[in-house]
């Protein structure tokens, strides 16, 4: 049983395993897996961490109407910016990008964008977008060969990319480039053309960008390709020389993962009219607004984060963030080496298997409701401690597919359970519901192996009852009282015995059958039988008034009790059977009810009986005899209550009975027969009394072994 259940839930697991990976082929959980990797990214999240290094500079709503109410309206003298520049120069920035479009002359003139050249070729340390695109170039005017060779030049610069990885990802073939004066003045050109995930959410960028072809407006240049490095990749060469030689992870697209170390904001931002404003307050010789000082070893950048410039993005903690600040993010993980790897797929597919196998086992081999809840919570936890774990390891560890792969294996291995093993729990409710109580069936739903069905043999207290003179009862009473009576009898003795733990093994007229320690082990099952037996006799003496009454018949029972081997399982044919018990045990039990009726007792129980109830029972013996069919004799004693509820003047009489029993084996019939003469109202001791006197006239032979023969069963 044990190894289909394992079995069945290896297959479960397999398959649901199959299942995911054949989702996970055709990108099934994509959406969904970034959705996690932005929940682990929030959870993890930690502004504190960020670089202090990398600072903002941005054209906020704040800047516009400052100088809108000047009577500057965007876009602004490139001039301003020059100031920026300057200003960052004075302080000691190591780097600096301007992520603002200036692919045409400023509508102020040819000398503004002079004027702004100047302050970039006088630092020497800022960089410029440029824009790629995947379109072919179109037709118009041809960019200045010039202009060409010094974009590729600016664009080149840096080889660093190339060494991190040969997955470029994504071919470019056009380009859009500054004037030719911004560009030449520029210590190198980046690409801000960056493709957002499927969701719009920006979480990765490529560190670099493979061109091949000719400029946006068709220019006539020869077909070349090359790499254009990404904003961050370059400012992360430019101030850090040595970064090459350390590997970038990447993902199988090439991109970098972001590490966002928290919402937008989280690096500090300065108003670009407040930084212009620090410049001229700077040569008037006042206390500027922001001292140059604050930029001394930062890398900055200067970008757009008023709503109405349309640069405003989504990062996994941000709905709103300016796109500068992404760049921000991206440059701030290359710097610090916390990039995210990624493991191998078959390393990632291995893992999500032994979920999956390791849920389907496990629920079909639990057999308790709490215990596979249990399973059922822990196996889908894992997953969200390994991807949380994998996260702090800077991992991209998959989360969805592995909790996918573990929900279905755990539906399939609680659907198996449902349908395989439903059918044998109402199979096993069918069979045992007339004959055990339903606590001892939960039991063994829970764990079916303790049943061995076919028959086992086993040690077993069997119960024999039956009423006295009920065959003169059922002349004496109609049909329909009759049944009424008896149902009302065997309803009563049956609830104890199934309450007791016993499994009730049939009725025969008013006989019951009975017995325990099967199926379930019960190791006091003789203390537990004779504790039940004490007890039919009290409740029936309790309901016998009310019976007399309304039946007017007096009903007394028998009850033999014998413990031993015996044959216990299902028996019968092949279409109908029953779970019962059968070998001497029960017979003996039989016969001891019938010799009750000898020795005017209601309750007798074999030798073993009494020995394995032990001294919680109060018990005498009453004889050593020889049944019907059996050579063999057995000692056969009365229960007569559980100890401490006897009253003392039975102890008494019990103990007067041991006395006269004593001199009896000893031959000492007239010194016997006197004991138990002061005994009283006993049947027992009337019995002994009499052969006091039968063999006081007539001795027994010197070999007797006092066994008396029963005659009749």
């Amino acid at each position: 049983m044990l190894k289909k259940r394992g079995a069945r839930g290896l297959a479960v697991g397999a398959a649901a395993l199959l299942i995911v990976l054949g989702l996970d082929a055709v990108h099934a959980f994509r959406r969904l897996e970034w959705k996690s990797w932005d929940s682990r990214m929030s959870a993890f999240a930690d502004p504190a961490k960020a670089s202090k290094d990398i600072v903002l500079i941005l054209v906020d709503q704040y800047s516009l109407d400052f100088y809108g109410n000047q009577g500057i309206t965007w876009p602004w003298p490139r001039e301003l910016y020059g100031t920026i520049v300057r200003h960052l120069a004075a302080g000691g920035a190591t780097a600096c990008f301007f992520d603002i479009t200036m692919t045409e002359g400023s509508r102020f003139g040819v000398e503004d964008d002079q004027a702004f050249a100047a302050a970039l070729a006088e630092t020497g340390n800022v960089f410029v977008p440029v824009f790629l695109s995947a379109e072919a170039p179109g037709s118009g005017p041809g960019v200045d060969p010039a202009g060409w060779a010094l974009f590729r030049t600016k664009a080149a610069g840096t080889s660093g990319p190339a060494r991190v990885s040969k997955r470029a990802g994504e071919v470019f073939r056009s380009f859009t480039l500054p004037i030719p004066e911004i560009l030449g003045a520029a210590r190198g050109a980046a690409n801000v053309r960056v493709n957002p995930d499927g969701d719009t959410i920006y979480r990765r960028i490529p560190l670099f960008f493979s061109f091949r072809g000719k400029s946006e407006a068709g220019a006539d240049v020869p077909d070349e390709t090359f790499t254009v490095p990404s904003v961050p990749w370059a400012l992360a060469s430019a101030t850090r020389p040595g970064l090459d030689s350390r590997p970038i992870p990447v993902d199988d697209e090439g991109r970098l993962v972001i590490r966002f170390f928290g919402p937008a904001g989280t690096y500090r931002a300065y108003p670009a009219a407040a930084v212009i404003n620090s410049y001229a307050q700077s040569l008037e010789g006042k206390n500027p607004q922001v001292p140059p000082q604050e930029f001394a070893g930062k890398t900055v950048l200067v970008g757009l984060s008023a709503v109405g410039l349309f640069d405003i993005k989504a990062s996994p903690l941000s709905g709103v963030v300016p796109g500068v600040e992404i760049q921000a993010a991206a440059l701030d993980t290359i710097l610090n080496g916390k990039g995210f790897r990624f493991p191998g797929r078959p390393a990632t597919w291995i893992y999500i298997g032994i979920l999956a196998l390791a849920a389907g086992l496990a629920l079909s081999l639990l057999r308790k409701t709490a215990a596979q809840a249990a399973a059922f919570a822990g196996f889908l936890i894992l997953p969200v401690f390994g991807a949380a774990g994998a996260f702090r390891a800077g991992y991209w560890l998959d989360f969805v597919a592995p909790v996918s792969a573990v929900l279905l294996s755990l539906i399939g291995a609680a659907v198996m359970n449902y349908g395989v093993e439903g059918r044998e729990r109402r199979f096993l409710k069918g069979v045992f519901h007339h004959y055990l109580s339903p606590a001892v069936i939960e039991r063994i739903l829970e764990d079916p192996g303790r049943l061995r069905l076919g028959g086992e043999q086993r040690e077993i207290t069997s119960f024999f009852s039956d009423v006295a003179g009920f065959t003169s009862i059922s002349e004496a009473l109609g049909p329909a009282d009759l049944v009424s009576l008896l149902n009302a009898y065997l309803t009563e003795m049956t609830d104890l015995i199934l309450d007791s733990g016993g499994t009730l093994d049939k009725y025969e007229g008013d006989a019951i059958i009975a017995f325990w320690n099967a199926p379930l082990d019960d190791p006091d099952h003789a203390l537990r039988a004779g504790r039940t037996a004490l007890a039919c006799q009290a409740c029936l003496a309790a309901m016998a008034p009310d019976l007399e009454k309304k039946f007017g018949r007096r009903l007394r029972m028998r009850i033999g009790l014998n413990t031993g081997p015996a044959i216990v399982g299902n028996m019968g044919s092949s279409r109908r059977f029953d779970y019962t018990a059968i070998g001497d045990t029960i017979n003996l039990a039989a016969r001891l009810e019938s010799a009750g009726k000898q020795y005017g007792v209601h309750l007798l129980a074999g030798e073993a009986t009494v020995e394995k109830a032990g001294d919680a029972l109060v018990s005498r013996e009453v004889d050593i005899i020889r049944v019907v069919g059996k050579t063999k004799p057995v000692r056969i004693y009365e229960l007569v209550g559980e100890r401490g509820s006897v009253p003392e003047s039975t102890v008494r009489r019990l103990e007067l009975f041991r006395r006269g029993l004593a001199l009896f084996r000893e031959r000492a019939f007239g010194e016997a027969g006197a004991v138990l003469s002061g005994i009283g109202d006993d049947p027992v001791a009337a019995l002994y009394r009499d052969r006091c006197r039968t063999l006081t006239e007539a001795p027994p032979p010197d070999d007797w072994d006092f066994v008396f023969n029963l005659q009749t069963k």
